[in-house]
């Protein structure tokens, strides 16, 4: 029987399979690399799947910087240009959204990197309240 609570075991595996790449979640169809946490929630002490990642390589690092200069165009892009004030309901609507994930977030927070509950739960509203 396990002693972590029911709440915040890992009961399905999160496989990332998009990427973002020139504003678009692009399918990701390559190898993937797992994701463990050091944490162990099996009788043999063995680290816990929490899932997968995808295991991009130069041509897909490539890509993404390729995209970021791109739409950064030397400042004159469509963010560095945008007005203040629509950057900032960007970033609102995103908060908005983050903050809708916020149990699973903490949850992997605390498997990801071993913080305890009330210290995922902190670093999750501060980086919503940096935002805002």
């Amino acid at each position: 029987m396990s002693t972590i609570p029911d709440e915040f075991q890992i009961k399905s595996l999160l496989h990332q399979d998009t990427y973002l790449v020139n504003g678009e979640l692009k399918q990701w169809t390559g190898e993937t690399s797992p994701v463990f946490s050091t944490i162990s929630s099996t009788e043999n002490y063995e680290p816990t799947l929490l899932g997968s990642i995808p295991a991009m390589g130069e041509a897909g690092a490539e890509e993404a910087v390729a995209s970021a200069q791109a739409a950064y165009d030397n400042g004159q892009g469509l963010w560095p240009t945008m007005k203040v004030s629509a950057r900032i309901k960007c970033m609102s609507d995103f908060a908005v959204q983050m903050k809708a994930n916020r149990e699973e977030v903490v949850k992997y927070l605390m498997w990801e990197i071993g913080k305890s509950l009330a210290d995922s739960q902190k670093e999750f509203d501060r980086t919503v309240d940096y935002i805002y």
